[in-house]
């Protein structure tokens, strides 16, 4: 079978939704927004200077009917011709008044009001905003002495904004097509922009395409944008799960052809002798041998399976759930109650019927705990006493375990616990996984596993203290 080489790179699917297209949604809104705001800016600065541009039209109008009337033509109607140059207009309605602050109108429009204010002098103008049945009109005003001490003559020339506001308009109308045509530049520039940019993983995408089946080494960063980072962490972050998940089923391969050969061989060669030797009570011996290394093997199995479970349990507390540890505890006793009458073992416990809470994975802590009193069973001494205690303190749990067997020599405590370790010299059938199991477990919980001497002297006591949640 020839190893697979690199992936390729797959085609985009047609349906994939488009970074590019979600960018241009994104930035569409705010740019037409800033497009409409901008639009009314410039129609408010259109129509300010609109408004100076006839508001000087306005005063060159108040300024020539000054002169007339300087000039002594309008100190009565004006004639037929000036009173046409100041009011003919297509487009505006213009109305103007001449007042003497004494003799009242002298000539123009009654309707048009004084000014709110008076200039200060005659060189100067004052402009008010007025409104003439129902028009808002726009009024420039302006002064010059009167023949009379203490009187004055008061010229004003007003017109409606009609002209400002087309003007206004037309400025608008002849900016906006500029404005939205910048608007469809910028986004084709960060259409554009997005392409360049996004060129930048390629890279990084041919590095990963590139890669080897069972190449699960962290990723070369070297030259990946800041903004990318993230991303390469996280692809590396997941190929050091990988990683570990692949090392996990090794060892799980290496540790099941470790426990297993044996019983398979003994199965073999037993399965021969009753072949070779057809006599029934070779064939019976044969079977009896079957049966013990088939219920070994099954028991490694379930053992190893057991391992494999809680090393997959990466971390046991963060899917913990709240439970009750005593109750747990008092049931998995219960269940072995059977099993130690028929081996005349004195099963007991010894703590609170509940209420110890805590938060865990429940599974995990009663095959910590059947693999717990197991061991005890198992190398403990037919028709002694076996001890299950629970205890809380002001930091842990402290659970126990000790039986009154021949017990594991103190030089040999810190090797308990390690993968396949039997203590030498051991006649009983096991496969030196319960305890590294118990380990384990513990430590998904936060836990910490402690061996020594039974309460009798005698014996092994295992205690596992457990931080309280």
């Amino acid at each position: 079978m020839t190893e697979a080489g690199p992936a390729r790179a797959q085609p985009m699917p047609s349906d994939a939704p488009s970074l590019r297209r979600r960018l241009l949604a994104l930035l569409a809104p705010p740019l037409f927004l800033i497009l409409a705001i901008g639009a009314l800016a410039a129609y408010g600065l259109a129509l300010r200077y609109a408004g100076h541009v006839y508001d000087r039209w306005l005063l060159d109008s108040a300024r020539a009917l000054q002169k007339l009337v300087q000039s002594g033509e309008a100190r009565g109607e004006l004639n037929p011709q000036a009173r046409l140059l100041i009011e003919f207009d297509t487009e505006d309605r213009s109305l103007f008044a001449v007042r003497s602050l004494r003799h009242g109108l002298l000539s123009g429009d009654a309707s048009v009001p004084m000014p709110a204010m008076l200039p200060a002098r005659d060189d100067r103008a004052v402009f008010d905003d007025i409104r003439i049945g129902g028009h808002v009109l726009r009024m420039a005003t302006v002064t010059l002495g009167a023949g009379e001490p203490g009187d004055r003559i008061v010229v004003s020339v007003a017109e409606t904004l009609h002209k400002r506001q087309i003007l206004a308009r037309e400025i608008l109308l002849g900016t906006l097509p500029i404005e939205l045509a910048l608007v469809l530049l910028a986004l084709g520039v960060v259409w554009l922009s997005i392409g360049r940019g996004l060129r930048l993983l390629d890279p990084l995408v041919a590095q990963v395409g590139a890669r080897n089946p069972r190449d699960l080494a962290a990723l070369d960063t070297a030259g990946v944008p800041a903004e990318i980072l993230p991303l390469a962490r996280t692809i590396d972050a997941l190929l050091a799960r990988l990683r570990e998940m692949v090392r996990l089923q090794e060892r799980f391969i290496a540790d099941a052809a470790h426990q297993l050969r044996t019983p398979l061989a003994g199965l073999r060669l037993q399965a021969e002798r009753a072949l070779a030797d057809p006599r029934p009570e070779t064939v019976r011996d044969a079977l009896g041998h079957i049966e013990r290394l088939a219920e070994g093997a099954g028991r490694a199995a379930g053992q190893l399976l057991a391992l494999a479970r809680t090393q997959a349990h990466e971390r046991a507390i963060a899917v913990a759930e709240p439970l009750d540890l005593a109750a747990l505890v008092r049931e998995c006793v219960a269940e072995r109650v059977p099993e130690a009458l028929a081996r005349q073992i004195d099963l007991g416990y010894v703590g609170p019927a509940e209420g110890v809470p805590m938060r865990g994975d429940a599974v995990l802590l009663r095959e910590m705990l059947c693999n717990l009193v197991d061991n005890a069973m198992r190398y403990g001494r037919d028709g002694g006493q076996i001890t299950v205690g629970l205890q809380r303190d002001a930091e842990a749990d402290a659970l126990w375990v000790e039986d009154d067997g021949p017990g594991v020599p103190a030089e040999l405590w810190l090797r308990l616990g390690e993968r396949f370790f039997r203590v030498p010299g051991t006649a009983r059938e096991g496969s030196g996984l319960g305890l590294a199991i118990v380990r384990e477990i513990a430590a998904r919980h936060g836990g910490r596993v402690r061996f020594g001497v039974g309460s009798t002297g005698t014996g092994l006591r295992v205690d596992v203290r457990l931080p309280q949640t």
